[in-house]
């Protein structure tokens, strides 16, 4: 059954004066006004797509990334590139008798990148290619090592041989195109140097909108792709300006020096706050398949015994963590997989500290004199990391460690740049122990570089996958392979429980609670329709546009 979307506002909870605008004619709208200005909490690693890691990279270099689908505001696919979604009611999708799946693609008419290059089937292919190098640093190749082949049939048709069924085949992330004529001799000659190119800040796409400038730690900005005729922009410019405190996002938007706020940049209670304050601007909260989570590093000996890490777990009042910090609109997360999250079935923590010193005792730590537990002369202290400067995700470390520290167990807490944080240490596993962050999922479907062995990063493989924990099941990968092969929705959802309930048991990670995406717009401001999830929300940026007809947003004196 497909999945609908909601988008919703919340009422405020708590009335603060209003500021003063700074600029009353800042976000007076004429005809002229042909650009747009959005605010950023963060700086990506990369706009070379198959080498980011960030979820920044994602919302700013979307605009112009060329892709065969997309995902709409309801978690419905739709065309991009592809003249329509291949199925195998269509004919597009074909299972054939050597067990091999074969699907069709056809690419729109008119495609072209910013430098007036036309898009052929051999960029898919490229791309493809780019992707399953194993020299290359890629972090999610395995879909792309899923295909089996790719035979062009022309310029705007090609066949991908899948080695078997793939239930996520139409998936937006799979068949992206990269710019052969630019890339190829770089790929051919100096693999090694591919990531640190400099395509990775001034990209050349196919979509509606190319990269202009990225100046470090100021803003990057895109302009209208001028031959890509297959979209027509009412916007000339988007600049996405880094302002990495969210404090003082709102300032700039209240200044005049941005126009919206991103989904990556109020918090939570930030976004409740300023709804009730500033009624002359949209304030957008969107249901989302976001988890707030703890990774535990599995190679950590501490954290090596399963008592160890369900005792983590129990010590925490999740339900009044959300209770304080979100007045219960974000709810506790009891499965690594949002949609699952009401699966009564997976196993559960409520909150018990009792029950997590009993397992603490089990595992062989008693409390020592400073009321840290230990075991063997090795006390259980740990260290915590997250994005630095989020005031939220800061005001949610100070509990944990409270309530850890009430069951004998002490955490440090060392935040970082987001940038060094999502790009050093998750990516390289630089984290001794723990580190809470996002994952921001895809409808229907478990991301099987989360969790099989085999997507541990690490040098051997180029620091493939997001097995950021270590994990190692093989009746997990055993279950992740059935899920891919599944092609009814109805018998993979069931696949998809049973993954939960392994996760959940074996607490390679801590789910904290299932995010809301926040967002500000103007009330004059058209086409913005975020989707909650992987894709960015500038997934239809050709649409967005200011109504001249609308009214301003008035000046506060």
């Amino acid at each position: 059954m497909p999945v609908h979307r909601v988008v919703f506002a919340l009422a405020a909870l708590v009335a603060v004066p209003a500021c003063k605008r700074a600029s009353p004619s800042s976000h007076v709208l004429h005809e002229a006004k042909r650009s747009l200005v959005v605010g950023i909490s963060q700086e990506p690693d990369t706009l070379f797509m198959p080498f980011k890691e960030m979820n920044a990279a994602e919302h700013i270099g979307r605009p112009g990334a060329l892709m065969l689908t997309v995902f709409d505001e309801n978690w419905q696919l739709r065309p991009q590139a592809a003249t329509q979604v291949p199925t195998v009611d269509n004919g597009g999708v074909v299972l054939a008798p050597d067990g091999t799946m074969q699907v069709t693609w056809q690419l729109k008419e008119g495609l072209a990148w910013a430098d007036g290059v036309p898009v052929t089937s051999a960029d898919f292919v490229f791309g493809w290619q780019l992707c399953t190098n194993p020299a290359l640093e890629v972090v999610d190749r395995a879909g792309a090592e899923r295909v089996q082949s790719i035979e062009v049939v022309d310029d705007r048709i090609f066949k991908v041989i899948w080695k078997e069924p793939y239930a996520y085949y139409a998936y937006y992330r799979n068949h992206e195109a990269l710019p052969r004529h630019v890339l190829e001799a770089q790929l051919r000659d100096h693999p090694d140097l591919l990531k640190q190119s400099p395509y990775g800040t001034k990209p050349i796409l196919g979509g509606a909108f190319t990269v202009s400038e990225w100046v470090p730690q100021s803003h990057i900005t895109l302009v209208k792709n001028p031959h890509a005729h297959l979209w027509q922009p009412q916007l000339e410019e988007i600049t996405w300006k880094i302002i990495p405190q969210t404090q003082t996002i709102e300032a700039a938007l209240l200044s005049g020096s941005i126009d919206v706020v991103s989904v990556i940049a109020f918090t939570f209670d930030q976004a409740v706050d300023f709804e009730k304050r500033h009624p002359e601007f949209n304030t957008v909260f969107t249901k989302a398949l976001m988890l707030e989570h703890i990774d535990l590093n599995l190679d950590n000996p501490l954290l090596a015994d399963k008592r160890v890490r369900q005792a983590l777990v129990y010590a925490l009042d999740r339900e009044q963590l959300v209770k304080v910090l979100f007045q219960g609109k974000q709810p506790v997360a009891h499965s690594s997989e949002p949609d699952d999250n009401d699966d009564l079935g997976l196993p559960r923590y409520p909150y018990n500290p009792a029950k997590a010193q009993a397992l603490l005792q089990e595992a062989g730590y008693v409390v020592g004199p400073d009321g840290v537990r230990q075991k063997d002369g090795k006390a259980l202290h740990f260290t915590i990391h997250t994005t630095a400067g989020d005031r939220l995700r800061e005001q949610v470390e100070q509990l944990l460690v409270q309530w850890w520290r009430a069951v004998g167990v002490d955490v440090v807490v060392r935040n970082q740049p987001a940038k060094l944080l999502f790009g050093e240490t998750i990516r390289h596993r630089k984290f001794d122990s723990m580190v809470m962050f996002t994952w921001t999922k895809e409808p229907n479907k478990v991301d099987e570089t989360y969790w099989r062995c085999d997507q541990k990063p690490d040098a051997k493989n180029a620091f493939q996958g997001r097995n950021y924990p270590g994990f190692c099941s093989p009746e997990l990968d055993r279950r992740l392979d059935e899920a891919q092969r599944t092609l009814n929705e109805t018998q993979r959802r069931t696949l998809h429980r049973k993954i939960a309930a392994i996760i959940a048991d074996e607490v390679p990670m801590i789910p904290l609670y299932d995010r809301v995406d926040v967002s500000v717009v103007p009330k004059n401001f058209r086409g913005w329709r975020p989707t909650g999830m992987l894709q960015s929300v500038a997934w239809n940026a050709w649409e967005w546009h200011f109504d001249v007809d609308a009214p301003a947003i008035p000046a506060r004196q």
